[in-house]
């Protein structure tokens, strides 16, 4: 009964937020390809980066997601090109995402303005076999194995200065629509909903070994809550972030990144749920990235975002 009733819960969920269908990372700031094209190649160097997260740890079912990433500046840093893979679970259903994304960037007068583009393959996935046995008859269950794939595209734009960065971006414009047979006998349709997103962030240097970075995501989709994320970290030494974020009236977080070397760092997240879902151990973010700086004239990394 336990377990009918958590299965039960998760289907609730599914249905009232089947707007909100994006990944969410609690560590957004560290790469924010995910979510903004226009961040290609804003590293200045070939960066490459893995979010592992398992949300809900104890739930049967509960999502899990991958999300690797890899871009570089192009033409003298004037452009940038990526390439990144999602993989996201929950319950019996799959999505596989592979994205190409592309950036411009142009020089304005106190900073420079980012505009991005990406192209997007989608495979979503559910296994009939599976299922539960007293999820038979269920109308959000399909009656056998499905596999739909789709195409799209989205935009972002992003302003930023050596501290402070603002952007905007709707990672998905077609509102891609997959129509399956449910085990109860009705037509059910899976449709991919457009998210618009804007994020901004700003580093105050206290002193030349603690830099304090607030930073806030708002996320929009139509028949769901707007979310928001907010954040508030301090940078250390040159070596250590810690911080704390709260998801409206989803969960409290704390994280904290360690630069490894000079090009490599790793950062965990633990979120702690404030909603009717915290029934749990808690949802585990795992951060790994690599930035191959290169030494030369005119180089300015702006490690802070």
């Amino acid at each position: 009964m336990k377990k009918l009733m958590i299965v039960g819960c998760l289907l609730f969920i599914v249905q009232l937020s089947c707007g909100q269908q994006d990944v969410q990372h609690t560590q957004f700031m560290w790469d924010q390809s995910a979510i903004n094209p226009a961040y290609v190649g804003f590293k200045e160097s070939l960066s490459a980066n893995l979010f592992l997260r398992q949300q809900w740890v104890g739930i049967d079912g509960a999502p899990k997601s991958e999300y690797v990433s890899a871009h570089t500046p192009i033409m003298n840093r004037q452009g940038g090109v990526g390439f990144a893979v999602l993989h996201d679970r929950l319950g019996i259903s799959n999505q596989l995402q592979a994205m190409v994304q592309g950036a411009y960037n142009l020089r304005m007068k106190k900073g420079y303005l980012r505009l991005g583009l990406r192209m997007q393959w989608t495979n979503w996935s559910m296994r009939y076999n599976d299922t539960n046995p007293d999820q038979q008859a269920d109308d959000f269950i399909p009656q056998a194995d499905l596999s739909e794939h789709g195409y799209n595209g989205g935009f972002g734009a992003m302003y930023h200065t050596k501290d402070f960065y603002i952007g905007i971006s709707a990672p998905r414009l077609l509102e891609n629509q997959w129509q399956f047979t449910s085990t109860g006998g009705q037509t059910g349709l899976m449709t991919e909903s457009r998210h618009f997103y804007f994020m901004g962030g700003k580093a105050f240097k206290f002193n030349p070994n603690l830099i304090f970075k607030p930073a806030v995501m708002v996320r929009y989709v139509d028949g769901a809550p707007m979310q928001y994320d907010l954040n508030a970290s301090l940078f250390i030494n040159d070596t250590f972030w810690v911080g704390a974020s709260y998801r409206w009236t989803d969960s409290i977080d704390v994280l904290f990144e360690y630069a490894v070397t000079r090009e490599m760092r790793i950062g965990y997240a633990f979120d702690w749920t404030i909603s009717r879902m915290r029934n749990h151990l808690g949802t585990h973010e795992l951060f790994v990235g690599f930035d191959l700086k290169k030494k030369r004239n005119g180089y300015n990394h702006p490690r802070y975002f």
